[in-house]
């Protein structure tokens, strides 16, 4: 058997350019699959980085009604319960981001804009989403003071400033009335327009005073360092909580919709990526056919002079092998390079391609990621398809006529 293999190995070297030319389809395909999933799980990433980050964080505990029914008599009261259950599982949680919020009627002289007041602590917002470093004008409030941050595109629609003044009205808890005026003091821009027009933030605790809500949350986000303990904590965590009164949900039980239609569209993507593993599967082939074609009156004399078919079978088989390594190691060391940089460099897009990411909540960028499963899932299947595929050569020794190819 050491034999064969060497004779494989040495086999491939006596016509490079043959060999080359074989490789470098194996390096293509594998670089170009690379290429197609890095995408696919890029945009799958970022997606999950956008819904977390920006709305809905890993999970919430929230009033058992409010998801279904999310008004402000339906916030919950974040007391020893709550901090007892946190406290259980402080190993999985990394922090946690109180907000209370509600749609409002956002006004400046005559004009009005439907607007949502958003509650939080800033020095938790910024390390869940970075919202300080998206300020244009003003500076983000601390804990104790009393005036506003608001959206770029508020302050364009009702034409406010800095230091001037914006009347909220709204619906506090069990039908009070929420109003008051507040100073702008900051202006914040966010990427997509839905945030950008409508946000209103203010101090978690001026917001309970606002909605008559004190000691209320619409909802507690939990953070995790670990992934993995999502599922782990929706599923432990409610038992350390009155199912009658709290509930947990996990950012894909909040956004089931936007889930489902980034899922169809995963799936439409994989589908072309198999269509591509088929395409690069027939290019292969057509290689070694060419590579088998070139060598049949090699394989003739070999079998006339007595080699076993079964034995230079093993050879080709083991060319093969060697050929699919070679290639699938090379498209990982091509491949690598070029996605680190496009993950570092995420390409931009414009124009009407830009509006529709920014309409579906994205940033208007092509991501790519380096996740190691990416490239060992591409490189394994790219093997098997090229390991196939070389069985076209033992079946083609195994019917080879060695007198006249001998002759050709």
């Amino acid at each position: 058997m050491n034999t064969l293999i060497i004779l494989a190995w040495r086999n491939l070297w006596r016509k490079k350019r043959r060999t080359l030319i074989t490789v470098s389809s194996v390096l293509f395909a594998v670089v170009l699959a690379i290429a197609m999933m890095s995408l696919i799980e890029g945009t799958r990433e970022l997606f999950i980085d956008s819904v977390v980050s920006q709305t809905t964080g890993h999970l919430q505990i929230q009033d058992v009604l409010y998801h279904d029914e999310p008004s402000m008599d339906h916030t919950l009261e974040y007391g020893e319960e709550v901090n007892s259950a946190l406290e259980k599982y402080s190993d999985m949680i990394d922090y946690t981001v109180p907000r209370i919020g509600g749609f409002c009627l956002g006004a400046k002289d005559i004009g009005t804009r439907g607007v949502k007041v958003m509650g939080i602590k800033p020095e938790k917002e910024d390390r869940m989403n970075d919202l300080s470093s998206r300020m244009v004008e003003g500076e983000m409030f601390s804990d104790n003071d009393n005036y506003a941050v608001i959206g770029e595109g508020v302050a364009n629609l009702l034409e406010l400033s800095i230091g001037d003044t914006i009347v909220l009205i709204g619906q506090g808890v069990q039908g009070m009335s929420a109003a008051g005026k507040f100073k702008v003091g900051g202006i914040i821009e966010f990427p997509m327009p839905e945030q950008n027009n409508t946000m209103v933030y203010l101090p978690l605790k001026e917001a309970q005073w606002f909605f008559a809500a004190p000691e209320r949350l619409t909802n507690l986000i939990i953070m995790v360092e670990n992934e993995s303990d999502i599922n782990i904590l929706a599923q432990y965590l409610p038992d350390e909580l009155d199912d009658e009164w709290y509930a947990v949900k996990t950012y894909e039980e909040l956004m089931p919709d936007i889930l489902t239609a980034f899922e169809a569209r995963d799936a439409q993507v994989r589908l072309f990526a198999w269509i591509l593993y088929i395409v690069v599967g027939f290019g292969i082939f057509g290689t070694i056919i060419m590579m088998i074609h070139e060598r049949l009156r090699e394989f003739g004399i070999l079998l006339s002079i007595g080699l076993k078919r079964s034995q230079l079978a093993i050879i080709c088989l083991f060319e093969t092998l060697f050929i699919s390594i070679i290639g699938v190691l090379s498209g990982i060391i091509v491949g690598f390079p070029i996605m680190y940089w496009l993950n570092q460099n995420p390409i931009q897009v414009g124009d009407d391609l830009a509006e529709i990411f920014l309409d579906m909540g994205f940033e208007p960028v092509m991501p790519f990621s380096i996740a190691p499963d990416i490239f060992i899932y591409q490189a394994i299947t790219i093997f098997i398809i090229a390991l196939v595929v070389g069985l076209y050569p033992v079946r083609k020794v195994f019917r080879l006529d060695m007198i006249s190819a001998a002759r050709n």
